[in-house]
């Protein structure tokens, strides 16, 4: 897999530290932190763009039919345990519109996370 943020320049002044304060589960957990020095002095501290990984490598776990009450935290909780991983079925999906995702009868891929070696939580 190749991550495509590698290939970006970075702008001058900017130095990549770890995000404090977001748990592993989060999205943001791998989404480092940067600073950049504006022309009046001032350093403006900003969240590092996030991409959707290659989700293509990943194995699929099961597909899920959406139905009219469906939602991705309680699709979420059902597959991976945690209401809050609904992020991860928005990446299994390529999508960066969740509600892409909540129309009856649209199939949805849930794969097993990157971090958890195919296995699912």
């Amino acid at each position: 897999m190749t991550n495509p943020a590698a290939n970006l320049p970075h702008l001058p002044g900017t130095a990549g530290t770890p995000p404090p304060g977001y748990p592993p589960d989060s999205r943001y957990a791998q989404t480092h932190n940067a600073t950049k020095t504006l022309a009046d002095g001032r350093t403006v501290t900003y969240l590092r763009r996030r991409f959707i990984p290659d989700t293509a490598a990943l194995p699929t776990q099961a597909f899920h039919d959406m139905s009219a009450v469906d939602r991705l935290d309680t699709v979420a909780a059902t597959y991976y345990g945690d209401s809050q991983l609904w992020w991860r079925i928005a990446d299994a999906n390529a999508i960066s519109d969740p509600d892409e995702l909540l129309h009856a009868g649209r199939r949805v891929r849930i794969t097993a996370p990157q971090d958890s070696g195919g296995v699912p939580l």
